[in-house]
């Protein structure tokens, strides 16, 4: 259930969260599997993550990934609309550095033509979102320049 949804107007809500120090050292030092073992305890039901998210919605657990894209690769290229399925919510907790070109994350109604873009936020930057359940589905564009790391994750 939405307990604000004043915020989710439009489907989304952009706002921040304090990362600590350890993980920029770890984004910046490219040391994923330490990051990953990080975000485990922080969405965890007592952590700071889950704490945070749960202020917006109710769900019972996180599922996560890091999502690395990066216009040097040579597949980079737009996603699919999607609407993450049973899913009641989702995240995107922007790890990203420095300034990027692209990597918009588009928002719509299911069935409508008309989006809303948003530019990848800077580090601690999180979106968080309704998905197919609440009628909304997303995707993300590609990047065009730079490297654009994320947490992106799905609440249940």
């Amino acid at each position: 259930m939405i307990k604000r949804p004043d915020l989710f107007k439009s489907g989304f809500h952009v706002s921040s969260i304090s990362l600590s120090s350890e993980i920029n050292y770890l984004v910046h030092s490219e040391k994923w599997k330490e990051l990953d073992q990080e975000f485990k305890k922080l969405t965890t039901k007592d952590g700071e993550l889950f704490n945070f998210l749960h202020k917006f919605h109710d769900f019972e657990s996180i599922e996560f990934i890091i999502s690395i894209r990066d216009a040097q690769n040579e597949w980079e290229e737009d996603g699919i609309w999607h609407d993450d399925g049973s899913r009641v919510f989702a995240f995107s907790l922007s790890l990203t550095e420095n300034a990027i070109e692209g990597g918009l994350l588009g928002f719509r109604k299911i069935g409508d033509e008309e989006s809303q873009f948003i530019p990848t936020p800077k580090f601690g930057g999180i979106i968080t979102f309704l998905t197919g359940v609440y009628g909304y589905e997303h995707k993300i564009h590609q990047v065009k320049k730079g490297r654009r790391v994320i947490i992106a994750g799905w609440c249940s």
